[in-house]
C-alpha cells in the first residue's frame, strides 16, 4: 500500500512541477520588467533635470538624451541581445525660461518564456516612459 502511494506522489509531482516552473519563471520576468520600467523612468527624469536647471548655456538635446543613456548604462536588463534605450528629446530651438522640455524613453525587451509568443502576435514588449518640465 505505502509503494503504490510513493509512484502516486512521484506522478503528482511530476505533473505539478512544469506548471510551478512557469509560475517561478512569469514571476522573475514581470519582476525584471517592472525593473527596466522603473530605470527608463528615472533616466527621463533625470535628463529632463539636467536639461531645466538654471543653466548658461542650456544642455543641447543631444547632450540631454546622452544624460539618459548614460543613466541606463548597464542597468537595464534583457533576455535577448543588448541594446541601448532609445530616446527623444523635445525641446525648443533656443530655450529659455518657462519653455517646454520633454524626454522620451523607449527600450524594448526580449523575454525569455514570452518571446515566442509575442512575436506570433507582433507584439514585442516596447517600455516607454515620458518626462517633462519647464526650463528654469
Amino acid at each position: 500500500m505505502r509503494r503504490d502511494q510513493a509512484g502516486a506522489s512521484a506522478i503528482e509531482f511530476a505533473l505539478v512541477l512544469p506548471v510551478l516552473l512557469m509560475l517561478v519563471f512569469a514571476i522573475v520576468e514581470f519582476s525584471m520588467v517592472m525593473y527596466d520600467k522603473v530605470v527608463i523612468t528615472h533616466a527621463a527624469r533625470e535628463a529632463v533635470r539636467a536639461g531645466a536647471v538654471l543653466r548658461n548655456p542650456k544642455l543641447t538635446a543631444d547632450e540631454i538624451a546622452r544624460v539618459a543613456q548614460q543613466y541606463c548604462g548597464t542597468r537595464l536588463m534583457t533576455m535577448g541581445p543588448a541594446q541601448s534605450a532609445r530616446v527623444q528629446v523635445h525641446q525648443t530651438p533656443d530655450p529659455v525660461f518657462n519653455s517646454p522640455l520633454e524626454v522620451i524613453v523607449e527600450f524594448t525587451y526580449h523575454s525569455l518564456m514570452a518571446e515566442s509568443l509575442l512575436h506570433a502576435w507582433g507584439l514585442p514588449i516596447v517600455l516607454s516612459s515620458r518626462a517633462s518640465a519647464l526650463n528654469e
